[in-house]
């Protein structure tokens, strides 16, 4: 476990992921900043509304695309990279929970995640991805020792 652990911990392991974490966020980002209120409909898709009010998820739509932004871009330039890779990973995770939300409630959508153009149906697909990110988001958390 030490040498697994010492691996991921590595400082240019630690920064590729945290690079790769970044290229991702910007990718998702620019796509739904140029087209908010497409991803403010991508959002609705997820039938959030017993949960979070509506105008709340219409807040979301406009907020999370320049959260991904500040935080691919500090990845990306290593600016407070590791606060940057903790902005991702909760991201990952709360989207990775509204994925399988949406799975268990058998509703099938384009998830908008990387924007319109390139917008993927939500289930076990997009759920591995989800997954997949969110494992660079915590190996880029990685604290120093």
């Amino acid at each position: 476990m030490g040498v697994i652990r010492g691996f991921f911990a590595h400082p240019t392991v630690r920064r590729g992921a945290q690079l790769i974490a970044g290229a991702i966020f910007l990718a998702a980002a620019l796509p739904k900043i140029a087209d908010l209120s497409a991803f403010a409909t991508s959002v609705h898709n997820f039938r959030l509304e017993p949960v979070i009010p509506i105008v709340a998820t219409n807040l979301l739509a406009m907020t999370i695309p320049w959260t991904e932004l500040v935080a691919g871009l500090a990845l990306v330039a290593g600016v407070r990279p590791r606060a940057g890779a903790l902005v991702y990973t909760i991201l990952l995770g709360a989207f990775t929970i509204g994925v399988i939300a949406a799975m268990a409630r058998g509703l099938s959508f384009e998830c908008g995640c990387f924007g319109k153009a390139s917008a993927g149906t939500v289930g076990a697909k997009k759920l591995m991805e989800n997954l997949a990110m969110l494992a660079v988001g915590v190996v880029a958390s990685v604290e120093r020792r």
